[in-house]
């Protein structure tokens, strides 16, 4: 079953608490509608050589990543706010210049009523060390 076909008390258990997603390995954060970084996880801030989630916080997730990238991932975004899960991988140079791989999915999260109220992006440092 798809988690927008599950009945609204399971869709609430299914998602993972904000507690829960600090734990997680990777780069976690959670989109607003309009696409803006409502959280992040401690190892985001890390693996994207932050120093404080104030240079995260309330930006668009987009804006994070180069210029010519940008159209192609707000389009992604937007699928997800549609409902759909997207997977992409990209290039991007990090907050004091290291070039990284990442492996991107972007996971609809559905509101009481079904529609999506929030997108989850997990990100996955894939860059290979020579």
């Amino acid at each position: 079953m798809d988690i927008a076909d599950a009945p609204k008390q399971s869709v609430k258990q299914k998602l993972p608490k904000l507690a829960e997603l600090r734990q997680v390995p990777d780069c976690v954060k959670l989109l607003n509608t309009a696409g803006r970084i409502s959280f992040m996880g401690e190892q985001g801030l890390k693996v994207m050589e932050l120093d404080d989630l104030s240079q995260v916080v309330g930006k668009s997730w987009w804006d994070f990543w180069p210029a010519d990238q940008r159209d192609a991932i707000k389009s992604r975004f937007d699928a997800a706010m549609a409902g759909d899960v997207q997977q992409f991988r990209a290039k991007r140079r990090m907050a004091k210049g290291t070039l990284k791989d990442w492996s991107v999915t972007l996971s609809p999260i559905p509101g009481e009523t079904g529609d999506v109220t929030s997108v989850l992006v997990l990100s996955r440092d894939v860059t290979t060390v020579p």
